[in-house]
């Protein structure tokens, strides 16, 4: 029984080997096998271009006012009712020879179905159509199956079969996406029977059949009498704009706010099932990049959203942030949303800017336009915001060859200038509609750019208009070269959105020493600590000073000086001893901090650039690391009385670093082992190079080294409110790197 076990497992085993490996055959050449109004599983297509095409399908239809019919299908259970002997007919028809076909019927015939019964599974149920779930080979099958339908309402509108739509200069009347299937057509009663009937037999032979009580018709300035013929004659329902397609709003005109209400409850949802008071900010930071950001970007990429939907979903992203729950006061947040949507490198925490990202993200529509014309939407119009058109004129340098896709008047195409930068007089006496139109090639024909200067011409235009023909006079074009179309912002030429939205923010202000925090190894908490300490945003005394605020009256450390995130980390004579003993113990005894030293970063910065560039990743997990124990050892006396010591912030520094260079500190562990080796070895190199090297890391730490089972908590906690009892203790003072609204103990350090 073992043996037949084995044997089976092989088997499939097999079959799943042979459908990768013709998958990745198949895959290339879905291209040219499939037509561009199908975008499911082919490379270099996306759900995006079937939902503007769409879009301004309907746009451009309602424009012309004529009765048009957008008809949505529903084709009942897709992947399991295709007929085997029509794949194999489709495939024999396509070109694919008699071995493909063959493989084909081996992995069709192998389907099979189990039923459990009373847990047991029962005799095989050998299929007899449809196509395997969750098979990379199944889908490409399917799509090939859709394309006939593609392929007979083309063939009835080529024989007039099909009245012609009102916008012209389409190639496709049907949108493809796997099975979600729209088609474009006038309300006239041969129309709605040849597509009827297209269904119906389309149906019958592949086993696909149409469901239309679930099918829906759309109508676009239909009158009563043509939406009760469409109801007679396809008996599915009548759904008026808007409605949705492919998960996005669809209409005629802008988004209402009823229609994109579902996006803002969509990010809301997520943030009850996430137990917020579980986590620290750091957790919190990647939750909000990776998933309350990215749900945007599918309604992103396809529309422009009103700024109130941005807003709303920036306020339920900022409450999250900071507080773990859908709203923020303004005392909450301790650093303006403005600059948390920065780049790293700006200063920002890395969160994305929504408005921006919408820029960047529909930037592509302009970018395909160009270098694709022959995209599904290609001769439709595609509107972009102002911002990212004028982005994109700005980011692309055309090489021009036969001047079909290079626009004669906005392109930069002489010298990477363009014509309305080098003669903006003369560009304001074109008309709109040549802007839009002309081409290179159109322009240079005949010099028929001189037709499109109308008005009056002054001294300037004339001018201009001389400069113009000098310039453009003597261009020879490649008329089998295709226009080669350059992204300036990336080094291959080619657009991509990230590139795009880092232009938006170029000229903004840097912050100095970002890569010290962000690109050392320590855990997210720590850099998000030490980037509030960057902008001075921790609830030290002197800023609980400024808000009226209980605070004590001197450093919890030296009881000498006004406590500020400057003097906690660095300036302090207590930090100072820390800092000395840890450097001297690694053999940096000369970047240790002198009394002259007040400026943490200006001293790290200094530190970094001393030491030779294989020590300096190390150096900067050390420091990091210190001063964030330093952080929470400063937490523990303030809000539990604890006496400074010394001995006891290094032996939690000891602790820390081992645990670190266990999770894979590398750079740590190095300058351990490099210091070790120039200097001997000392009480702090025991603990982050000897045990690291010498501790089977399975084994349990001893007893004093056991793990953690309360980590300190990273979260930060609003500024306490004034009460009305005057006589409040120091302990009332909340930290920043570790709030907690449930209680104080949250601030204590578990190490013992």
């Amino acid at each position: 029984m073992s043996s037949f076990n084995g044997d089976l497992k092989m088997t499939e085993s097999y079959m799943l080997e042979m459908t990768k490996v013709l998958a990745n055959r198949l895959a290339p050449l879905l291209p040219t096998l499939v037509p561009a109004n199908q975008s499911a599983f082919v490379r270099g297509r996306n759900i995006h271009d079937n939902f503007l095409f769409v879009q301004q399908m309907v746009k451009s239809l309602y424009a012309k006012k004529e009765a048009h019919i957008l008809l949505k299908l529903d084709i009942s259970k897709a992947f399991d009712s295709v007929s085997w002997s029509f794949l194999l007919e489709v495939l024999q028809q396509r070109g694919f020879g008699q071995r493909w076909r063959n493989l084909m019927c081996l992995l069709l015939s192998t389907s099979s179905t189990q039923i459990l019964v009373n847990g047991q599974p029962g005799d095989n149920i050998y299929h007899h159509r449809g196509l395997r779930q969750g098979d990379p080979l199944s889908p490409m099958l399917f799509i090939l199956v859709m394309d006939v339908l593609n392929s007979m309402v083309q063939f009835a509108t080529e024989k007039g079969l099909l009245q012609p739509l009102a916008v012209q200069q389409v190639r496709h009347r049907v949108s493809f996406y796997a099975d979600d299937a729209v088609v474009f057509l006038r309300p006239a009663n041969q129309d709605l029977q040849v597509v009827k009937y297209i269904l119906d037999y389309f149906g019958h032979a592949s086993g696909l059949r149409t469901n239309l009580t679930k099918s829906s018709a759309s109508p676009i300035h239909c009158s009563a009498e043509a939406l009760a013929l469409t109801t007679e004659a396809l008996s599915c329902a009548i759904k008026d704009f808007p409605c949705t397609y492919l998960g996005l709003p669809l209409g005629v005109r802008k988004p209402t706010k009823a229609m994109l209400l579902p996006l803002i409850d969509k990010v809301a949802d997520y943030l009850p099932g996430w137990k917020a008071c579980l986590m620290n900010r750091a957790g919190r930071l990647v939750m909000v990049r990776a998933v309350l950001t990215a749900t945007t970007i599918h309604h992103l990429i396809a529309l422009d959203l009103p700024k109130w939907v941005i807003k709303a979903i920036d306020k339920l992203r900022r409450g999250f942030l900071w507080k773990g729950r859908e709203k923020a006061n303004g005392g909450n947040c301790l650093v303006s949303w403005d600059r948390v949507q920065r780049p790293l490198e700006l200063g920002g925490l890395g969160i994305h800017n929504l408005e921006v990202l919408g820029w960047a993200l529909r930037i592509r529509w302009l970018w395909s336009q160009r270098t694709d014309p022959d995209r599904l939407w290609g001769g439709l119009h595609v509107s972009v915001p102002a911002k990212a058109k004028a982005m994109f004129e700005v980011a692309v340098r055309t090489v021009v060859g036969d001047g079909n896709t290079t626009k004669f008047w906005t392109d930069r195409w002489i010298d990477g200038k363009c014509i309305a930068d080098l003669a903006p007089a003369l560009f304001a006496a074109v008309q709109k509609r040549a802007i839009k139109c002309r081409t290179v090639a159109q322009g240079l024909h005949n010099r028929s750019w001189v037709m499109d200067v109308h008005g009056a011409l002054s001294v300037q235009v004339l001018t201009e208009y001389l400069l113009v023909w000098d310039l453009v006079d003597d261009t020879v074009l490649q008329h089998d070269v295709p226009d080669k179309h350059l992204w300036k912002l990336t080094q291959s030429g080619v657009y991509s959105s990230k590139s795009a939205y880092s232009a938006f923010f170029l000229g903004s202000v840097g912050l100095s020493g970002w890569k010290r925090i962000w690109k050392g190894w320590a855990p997210l908490k720590c850099k998000v600590f030490l980037w509030l300490a960057k902008n001075n945003r921790c609830w030290t005394s002197d800023r609980l000073a400024k808000r009226g605020l209980p605070h004590p009256s001197a450093c919890p450390f030296c009881d000498q000086s006004n406590e500020t995130i400057q003097h906690i980390l660095l300036g302090c004579p207590f930090s100072r001893q820390i800092w000395t003993n840890i450097l001297s113990s690694l053999n940096f005894a000369s970047l240790a901090p002198s009394p002259a030293d007040t400026r943490f970063f200006a001293w790290w910065a200094r530190s970094s650039s001393t030491v030779p560039k294989e020590a300096r990743r190390g150096l900067n997990t050390l420091i990091i690391l210190v001063a964030w124990e330093i952080w929470i050892f400063r937490n523990s006396c303030v809000f539990e009385g604890c006496q400074p010591r010394v001995e006891r912030v290094i032996q939690l520094v000891e602790e820390e670093g081992l645990l670190w260079c266990r999770a894979g500190a590398t750079g740590l562990q190095e300058l351990c082992v490099r210091s070790q080796a120039a200097a001997g070895i000392c009480i702090l190199v025991h603990s982050f190079a000897y045990d690291v090297m010498h501790i089977d890391p399975a084994s349990e730490l001893p007893a004093q080294e056991q793990p953690l089972i309360e980590e300190p908590d990273d979260q930060e906690q609003e500024p306490p409110q004034q009460e009305e009892n005057p006589q409040q203790s120091s302990e009332c003072i909340v930290d920043e790197a570790n709030p907690s609204e449930e209680g104080r103990q949250d601030h204590a350090i578990p190490r013992k």
